[in-house]
């Protein structure tokens, strides 16, 4: 649930706390060093039972609503490659797995994935060369069927279920430096047709649906600009680019919508801005930190995968093999607690964390050694407190 952020709620994260110095309007807090007792975020891990299928990265994790599944991935190694075209489900309930049925999809990692509010739709990915292949699970049916196949071979992309369409944001990380931005694209579920969103040359890292429509957030590699844009109603075009005033450095952003307006979440190092974008042309920080473990959610460079980033009740979560961390915006407070305290002593990489209500649940990826091994078919729950 959402919780609307008045006006004076956001200025409110301006006034001077203790040990805090303001910073364009807002709060800076420091916590390069470990959080003191009071901005200890105290979570509870718990192990999940070892999954039936083998130990992957690159698969895809996807919240059901009552189950995790787990799809597809790679076995690490570049010298002797397999890749996988099996799955299972977790239920958080029965803490059970079961196994998903066989597809004729080819195998393959780094595919997209998302869930519809009754089926799982999956496309394209790589395994030795991009895919544009699609199919949809049901799991109270258990059963597949085909999709009809994508117009791009489709890998690292982050959907976005906006209406009755589906949006592609196909650069959320492994951004192709030095190459031509590949095209937003959209599927309508009802007419089961492909079409793609003309853009203006650059990369859209982020999309997020606001009281109006859609905002894209887009970054140029070439210049290391960052610009909000908004799509037309029709989902056919991206409109005026408006640039953002930051600077060459930041290596990771984000966008929020807040329940009455738009969230922007830079990271630079261990530095991260919250700001206020309004409807995407306006700009007011709001909030300001060091953390370690907080971190936006597309990174723009280098080749790690997408973080999870989400907004509730006035609260700014944020999670990705560093830990996890909480910014409150009307207290302009962060409180963290690092992978070694959240995920049980684990060192889950090149995986995305999912959200299950008030639980994160991570699957699989490279243990703490940078190898993947029969006991990396393990995974962890993660309980969040509510207050």
């Amino acid at each position: 649930m959402h919780v609307p952020i008045s006006r004076r709620n956001l200025l409110a994260v301006g006034a001077a706390t203790a040990g805090g110095i303001l910073a364009g309007g807002a709060v800076f807090l420091n916590q390069n060093e470990e959080p003191s007792q009071d901005d200890k975020l105290h979570v509870t891990p718990t192990s999940l039972p070892k999954a039936p299928i083998a130990a992957r990265t690159g698969h895809s994790a996807t919240w059901t609503g009552s189950e995790l599944a787990v799809w597809g991935g790679w076995n690490g190694d570049k010298a002797r490659p397999h890749y996988f075209t099996d799955g299972a489900l977790y239920s958080s309930a029965t803490r059970l797995w079961r196994m998903m049925p066989e597809v004729s999809l080819p195998p393959s990692s780094d595919h997209l994935a998302v869930w519809s509010g009754s089926e799982l739709l999956i496309w394209g990915g790589d395994a030795r060369g991009l895919l544009r292949d699609g199919a949809a699970y049901n799991p109270q049916k258990n059963v597949w069927r085909a999709l009809p196949d994508a117009p791009l071979e489709l890998s690292a992309a982050e959907p976005h279920v906006y209406s009755r369409s589906i949006i592609f944001t196909p650069a959320r990380y492994r951004i192709p430096l030095g190459k031509p931005a590949v095209p937003l694209l959209v599927f309508d579920r009802q007419n089961k047709r492909w079409r793609g969103i003309k853009g203006s040359g650059v990369h859209v890292i982020d999309i997020v649906a606001d009281s109006t429509g859609v905002v894209a957030l887009a970054f140029d590699p070439s210049r290391n600009v960052l610009m909000t844009q908004r799509l037309d109603r029709d989902l056919a075009r991206l409109e005026r680019a408006t640039k953002l005033p930051l600077g060459s450095s930041v290596d990771s952003a984000g966008l929020l919508w807040s329940g009455t307006g738009l969230i922007g979440v830079f990271s630079e190092g261990s530095q991260s801005r919250i700001v206020e974008l309004g409807d995407g042309t306006r700009w007011r920080e709001v909030g300001r930190f060091s953390s370690r473990v907080f971190r936006s959610k597309a990174e723009l460079h280098g080749d790690r995968p997408p973080n999870r980033m989400w907004m509730a009740s006035g609260r700014i979560w944020s999670a990705s093999s560093h830990g996890v961390a909480v910014y409150d915006l009307r207290a302009a407070r962060l409180r963290s607690a690092s992978r070694t305290v959240a995920f049980a002593g684990g060192c889950p990489s090149e995986t995305t964390p999912v959200i299950a209500g008030n639980q994160l649940l991570m699957w699989g990826g490279r243990g703490c050694d940078g190898f993947l091994g029969k006991d990396d078919a393990m995974g962890v729950a993660v309980e969040l407190p509510t207050r």
